[in-house]
């Protein structure tokens, strides 16, 4: 099966090379594209993406919804991997994927997930439960899971809202009316750098309030920039 794996990007020159050049690295097994997305950095993330993606689209605003989507339009694969720039999946990624879509296990499924690693310590190991747990319980996956479905799921989903942040809410919810979103049990570990930063805690809290203004009827662009963007 041919794998694309759409990578949405704003100021990420610092690690969107090294990130890229390890995905390349453990992505021998099947065929494979990569499409990074970029959301008008101020920096080099475009010009560094180029050594090692297959397209470098570059959008005029940064929107992940709508960076995720533009990539998802132009992918050519039968199987459609969403990735953050600075989450490593597992080594094994596309065997586990590929298995998994070929199997009877795939019925009514509408997207699969990777478990999150956070890392050592009591706080990153509960966070990482609770986040998995949003997945296996309640079929909200973000980003960090390396969301993965077929283009017709995809196509008939309506994929990704246009919004600058929430955009992976958005997504599950229209994922849930097709089928179950089901959690692998191979880990990937995001860098997670604003909870690393602020706390498990406090990263959580921030992501509940910007829920609650949603369902009030705050819009995603009003969120992203009270909410320091991507």
């Amino acid at each position: 099966m041919k794998f694309s794996v759409i990578i949405p990007t704003w100021n990420e020159d610092a690690q969107i090379g090294s990130s890229l050049k390890r995905l390349r690295q453990v992505s021998q097994n099947s065929p494979l594209e990569i499409i990074v997305v970029d959301g008008n950095s101020t920096d080099a993330t475009a010009t560094l993406a180029r050594d090692w993606a297959d397209q470098v689209i570059s959008l005029p605003r940064s929107n992940r919804g709508e960076q995720l989507d533009a990539g998802a339009r132009k992918a050519t694969g039968e199987l459609l991997f969403f990735l953050r720039a600075d989450c490593q999946p597992p080594d094994n990624w596309q065997t586990a994927l590929e298995h998994f879509w070929l199997s009877t296990n795939a019925r009514k499924v509408a997207a699969t997930a990777f478990a999150v690693d956070y890392g050592s310590g009591l706080s990153m190991r509960v966070a990482a439960r609770w986040a998995n747990s949003r997945v296996s319980l309640r079929g909200q996956a973000f980003g960090e899971h390396g969301l993965c479905t077929t283009p017709e799921i995809y196509r008939d989903s309506g994929g990704y809202p246009h919004y600058a942040c929430l955009e992976d809410l958005g997504f599950s919810e229209r994922l849930h009316k097709i089928g179950r979103i089901v959690l692998m049990p191979e880990r990937i570990w995001p860098a997670a750098r604003r909870m690393r930063r602020d706390g498990p805690l406090m990263t959580g809290a921030r992501h509940l309030l910007l829920r609650a203004r949603f369902a009030m009827g705050t819009s995603p662009d009003e969120l992203a920039k009270a909410d320091g963007g991507l």
